[in-house]
């Protein structure tokens, strides 16, 4: 027998936080299992994705110097080891965080496909530019190279992934509510 309490309580979660928040748990818990599990062991996609860093700002750079190499995760500006590209600096962990966001939105097919294609390239664009300017600013070893790469790029790249699920979420007609 239930009681009055019980049978004319509310939930506590409105229903459709509750489906996004079951989707994103399934979606988290994948990733972590696939991940974690499989692609990791594998260095997928964490090495591609760092050349592709690296191949970038080396290109980037050489736009602004001739003496531009790079030897392993390293590069060299001007025959100094001015920054490092470690797997953990390739900007994965963040594109995973921005395309589970989009993927959990309700939205249709198209639309959740272009945020998503966009987004990797923003911040893979963006990952490039910040790399090559911890490369220029450790190579004049400017004081402040340190806190720009730890705290000023974070907020910057941060706040752009924010600004694009804001355009995401904010666009969004009744009739793209489909997925």
């Amino acid at each position: 027998m239930q009681t009055p309490l019980i049978k004319n309580s509310r939930p506590v979660v409105p229903a459709k936080i509750r489906k996004l928040l079951i989707r994103a748990s399934i979606l988290f818990l994948s990733w972590c299992i696939l991940y974690y599990g499989l692609l990791q062991p594998l260095g997928v996609p964490d090495q591609q994705l760092t050349e592709v860093v690296l191949n970038g700002t080396v290109a980037l750079l050489s736009a602004f110097y001739t003496d531009v190499s790079q030897v392993g995760n390293s590069i060299f500006l001007q025959g100094v080891q001015s920054v490092n590209v470690a797997p953990q600096c390739n900007g994965l962990e963040l594109m995973v965080l921005y395309l589970g966001v989009i993927i959990i939105m309700p939205t249709t097919i198209k639309r959740m496909l272009t945020f998503s294609v966009a987004g990797v390239l923003v911040i893979t664009m963006l990952n490039i530019i910040r790399c090559a300017l911890l490369a220029v600013l450790y190579l004049h070893d400017v004081d402040l190279a340190d806190v720009a790469h730890h705290y000023v790029f974070k907020l910057i790249i941060y706040g752009v992934v924010f600004y694009g699920w804001m355009l995401y979420t904010r666009t969004v007609t009744p009739d793209e509510t489909k997925v």
